[in-house]
């Protein structure tokens, strides 16, 4: 199976209260944001963790902190070279910081990338960076700060 594979298998997956999800008590880090230890588990139900450790072992839980260690070891990509399996960072504030993380399903050339996302909202209201569950989500390139090529 490829980690969109495995993505696409939790589609619909919801939270419990307080950020309770088998993704951050996977990573061990439950009841906080789990956008970017969702992205973390997937690559490791492929037994690729090591392709995402920014942080530890079993990948990164930090948006920042992934995309500043993806950076670092050369594998930030253009945006319009984004494809399936890609990892996707959003900044949907002003702060210069990414806000959210998902995975790449497809690019459709017209400047939109349609993602599955961890930790996001089903449709345009709620939050999009700490929301309820695992959707597909399509965005347009403004919304993103970074897209990395773990693989």
């Amino acid at each position: 199976m490829s980690v969109i594979d495995i993505a696409k298998t939790q589609l619909n997956y919801q939270e419990g209260q307080n950020n309770d999800t088998k993704y951050g008590k996977w990573y061990g880090l439950n009841n906080q944001p789990w956008c970017a230890m969702f992205v973390s588990w997937c690559f490791n139900e492929v037994g690729k963790s090591a392709s995402v450790a920014a942080q530890t072992k079993k990948g990164f839980a930090s948006c920042d902190a992934g995309l500043k260690w993806f950076a670092k070891n050369g594998k930030v990509i253009p945006v319009g070279k984004a494809q399936a399996g890609d990892i996707v960072f959003f900044q949907f504030d002003d702060d210069a910081q990414p806000d959210h993380v998902g995975i790449v399903v497809s690019n459709d050339g017209k400047k939109n990338l349609t993602c599955i996302e961890g930790n996001t909202s089903s449709g345009k209201t709620g939050s999009q960076s700490n929301g309820d569950g695992v959707y597909e989500r399509k965005r347009p390139y403004s919304m993103i700060m970074g897209v990395a090529r773990p693989l």
